[in-house]
């Protein structure tokens, strides 16, 4: 098992099932020690405006989401509970996450912003499994990357009510191996933004970025051949451009941005001294991008990094949180 995979992730909840994607691995127990926070945030040079959230991955990938504010931190799910996708309701009461478990089939849980312990999801069906992904801009519903482990034709992106899984709509079908991933939905709730993997291996290298309607139809691929785009990926929250990143062992790390109908895709942030920029998302008024960059490009390795920002047309970063842990996953609410 390749630690920090996401799809390893799922292999220790479904075993058997045809694996999927990210950056993250099931590691650890509930009682798993509290991060440090103290060695996380130091050296800050820019104070944002708001909250962030972020993870932060212990040794063993014992994850953990913490919450940034006014320059203090707090622990919102604490380490070993839930593992590889950690979405904040647009409501600001929940956060959506894949609990450490052996549910089959997988589903995704809830866990209240003030603390508590996950709260599972209906399941969508007897035999679908469905990693919950990303809320709809209204919480309504959410999106899920689905497969069936006895049927290989179910494999693709399908949406349910948020409060109760009915509802199943599918809306994308993934011939071949890996899958399709949503990442995101547009700031209107029409469309969805997902990473369409090529293979099965934990790298995630080779996909590419995509765009669907909700009801399955208009599927467009955004992201050129010869750039390849991390599974990461957030639209602007005016709608008008997506940010994402290299995919992991790139020989260069560099931060973009594209338009939603695939043009004018241009390069906003690489580091001079080499550093690798992982996760970026969109500052609540999408005026500035927050990102962390790595001293490499092996994420899976969990080097410890930094977090900055950056105006979202490009320019100097900023210092956010230093300190000695590493951190990625990031959600910038008002």
């Amino acid at each position: 098992m390749m630690p920090g995979g996401r799809r390893s992730a799922w292999a220790g909840a479904v075993v058997g099932s045809v694996l999927l994607l990210g950056a993250c691995s099931a590691g650890g127990s509930p009682d798993a020690s509290t991060p440090a926070t103290d060695d996380v945030v130091d050296e800050a040079t820019a104070e944002l405006d708001g909250r962030l959230f972020y993870s932060v991955a212990e040794e063993g990938d014992v994850q953990s989401l913490l919450l940034r504010e006014g320059g203090d931190e707090s622990v919102v799910v604490e380490p070993g509970v839930a593992c590889c996708v950690f979405r904040i309701s647009p409501s600001g009461e929940e956060v959506l996450v894949l609990p450490n478990s052996s549910n089959h089939p997988l589903v995704g849980a809830t866990v209240p912003l003030t603390g508590g312990d996950p709260v599972p999801l209906p399941e969508l069906d007897p035999t679908l499994n469905g990693v919950a992904s990303a809320y709809s801009p209204d919480g309504t519903r959410i999106a899920y990357e689905g497969w069936d482990d006895g049927d290989p034709a179910r494999t693709g992106i399908y949406t349910a009510v948020a409060a109760d899984s009915t509802d199943l709509v599918r809306v994308t079908t993934h011939e071949g191996a890996g899958h399709d991933v949503p990442l995101d939905y547009s700031p209107d709730g029409s469309q969805l933004l997902f990473f369409r993997a090529t293979h099965d291996d934990p790298d995630y290298t080779d996909g590419s970025l995509w765009t669907v309607d909700v009801d399955g139809s208009g599927a467009t691929q955004l992201t050129p051949d010869d750039v390849r785009p991390n599974w990461w990926a957030r639209w602007s929250p005016d709608g008008s451009r997506i940010v994402f990143g290299a995919e992991r062992l790139a020989d260069s790390g560099p931060i973009w941005t594209i338009a939603p109908d695939g043009s004018d895709l241009a390069v906003v942030y690489e580091d001079a001294d080499g550093g690798f920029a992982i996760t970026p998302a969109w500052s609540p008024d999408g005026s500035q991008i927050v990102f962390a960059l790595d001293p490499d490009n092996d994420e899976y390795a969990h080097p410890a990094n930094e977090v900055y920002v950056i105006p979202a047309e490009g320019g100097e970063p900023e210092l956010v949180i230093g300190g000695d842990a590493f951190k990625r996953w990031f959600t910038w609410v008002d």
